[in-house]
């Protein structure tokens, strides 16, 4: 299924939801840092390790309660790359840093059962960057050809997919407009079995905490 139809799928039914929901709008702007966790995936059989670890970056999100449990909002993560030492090995070795970074632009529904307690969920796409970068390639050693470690070029493949995600919040009053936000939230991402992050190995899906600061306005 392509990525641009299961978005607008994903846009439709949160704003069924929003239909359905009594309407006094509120509205807000949330925005602060993230601390994302990648599990190994499974790399090529001629790639170790797979990549995995962690990384820093940002998050941002504008949306409206349209009750007073329920509320839509549309969301931008991003974070640093994260990287791993690699070698693959055939009749040659290459030694590299495997990277993988995913900007995550989706929409959610979010349900507040409790004062201080949140429930999220949504989708959208993952716009992807894997690279190989700091590549050494040392031939192995054959009569007449030196075992001389080279330098090549980057390699570097981009690929969007699609994303769904789903987590909790705890929003911290600090104002009457304004609450501390820290969330937990896990994402998985369509990988495809043909681009260069199946061959790295890198995972489906990760773990993400976030510490962000809402706005809310009437």
């Amino acid at each position: 299924m392509k990525p641009h139809v299961v978005l607008a799928g994903v846009v439709w039914w949160i704003t069924g939801v929003a239909s359905v929901a009594a309407a006094e709008p509120k509205g807000y702007l949330q925005a602060g840092l993230i601390a994302t966790a990648q599990p190994a995936g499974t790399a090529n059989h001629r790639v170790t390790p797979a990549i995995s670890g962690t990384s820093v970056g940002v998050a941002a999100a504008a949306g409206f309660f349209v009750s007073r449990t329920v509320a839509i909002e549309g969301e931008v993560a991003a974070g640093k790359a994260i990287s791993t030492p690699q070698q693959f090995h055939y009749d040659w070795d290459e030694d590299y840093i495997g990277q993988s970074r995913d900007v995550f632009l989706g929409a959610n529904a979010r349900w507040r059962p409790a004062a201080h307690f949140e429930l999220a969920g949504g989708g959208g796409l993952a716009f992807s960057t894997f690279a190989e970068r700091s590549i050494v390639r040392t031939d192995l050693p054959f009569p007449g050809r030196p075992n001389i470690p080279t330098s090549e070029p980057d390699r570097v493949d981009t690929d969007v997919q699609v994303a769904v995600n789903g987590g909790v919040a705890v929003p911290v009053p600090v104002s009457k407009r304004i609450a501390l936000v820290p969330a937990f939230t896990i994402r998985w991402v369509g990988r495809s079995a043909s681009s260069q992050g199946d061959y790295l190995g890198v995972a489906s899906y990760a773990y993400q905490f976030g510490a962000t600061v809402r706005f809310s306005f009437d």
